[in-house]
């Protein structure tokens, strides 16, 4: 029975307890971990012959000293996966955690380190077959000084070989890390269940800290992001005014869920949008998460 228990991996028989591959911030990054076994989560129930892409990248300061530090990688949805019928739902959790699917750090929590300047790290494809959706994205964070955040796709296509990740940025997206979408800090977050239909409302003038003209009177459009980026033409939603009253505050709502408009299970930034004729303001209004 022993020998059942060392059928992939790293055999460490006759080793320390905790060897050096596994102190946090100096290595991390045992290439022995990175390779997904395809029958690593079969006794689990989860789906199988799902694809894995290599995610490699370099990372040194202007004196070519190697940065320390970890990344995290939030996926932009709830996934689900169709195998024969046989259905598995795979919440929104970050890249790395024990038994996720979404990649593998033998660490067991969502940090994967950078070892000596160097990134490697097995994610989940993000378009691998019979997932629902079809597509997502991983938004990236930099947890070192100067960091960044950034959103990626990592195509199928690539699970060949190695893919560096800054060829997988989506254009745009890059920001400095403390700023925007932080999902593990936020705490100022409306939670609404995917079941339910209900008014979202946003107080316009709070954001602006006041309007110089009366905007119930133009159109107001709301979008619903996953990650740092800002919304695209494509992604602005109609919404409507609470009130039209001539003095603030002046309100924006949108019915989301089954009745209106339907989002799937995951959490976005919520972006507002006033369509006036010279004023025309793109504003975050916080964060909902659906359930």
């Amino acid at each position: 029975m022993a020998g059942n228990l060392w059928t992939w991996g790293i055999d460490y028989r006759g080793q320390p307890l905790l060897d050096a591959w596994w102190t946090p911030g100096w290595s991390a990054q045992n290439k022995g971990y990175l390779q997904v076994p395809p029958t690593q989560f079969a006794p689990a129930g989860f789906p199988q012959n799902l694809t894995y892409v290599n995610v490699v990248g370099n990372y040194f300061d202007t004196s070519a000293n190697p940065l320390s530090g970890y990344l995290t990688f939030w996926p932009s949805d709830a996934l689900t996966f169709n195998q024969s019928g046989v259905i598995t739902y795979l919440p929104q959790r970050y890249s790395g955690i024990n038994q996720t699917l979404l990649g593998v750090n033998q660490m067991g929590n969502e940090r994967i380190y950078i070892w000596y300047g160097a990134l490697s790290v097995s994610l989940l494809a993000t378009d691998n077959a019979n997932m629902t959706p079809a597509s997502f994205t991983y938004h990236v964070k930099e947890h070192f000084k100067g960091g960044n955040q950034y959103d990626i796709v990592v195509p199928s296509a690539d699970s060949s070989s190695a893919i560096n990740i800054f060829n997988l940025i989506i254009p745009g997206s890059i920001r400095p890390a403390d700023e925007g979408f932080q999902e593990e800090e936020n705490t100022d977050t409306i939670r609404i269940p995917v079941s339910s239909s209900q008014f979202l409302a946003a107080d316009v003038t709070a954001i602006t800290a006041g309007f110089n003209f009366n905007p119930t009177s133009f159109p107001v459009n709301f979008a619903f992001i996953s990650g740092a980026s800002q919304p695209t033409i494509s992604q602005w939603v109609a919404g409507g005014w609470a009130n039209n009253d001539s003095e603030p505050p002046f309100v924006a709502s949108i019915l989301i869920g089954p009745n209106g408009y339907a989002l799937a299970p995951g959490k976005y930034k919520v972006w507002v949008q006033v369509l006036g004729d010279d004023q025309q303001p793109v504003m975050p209004a916080g964060f909902v998460e659906i359930y």
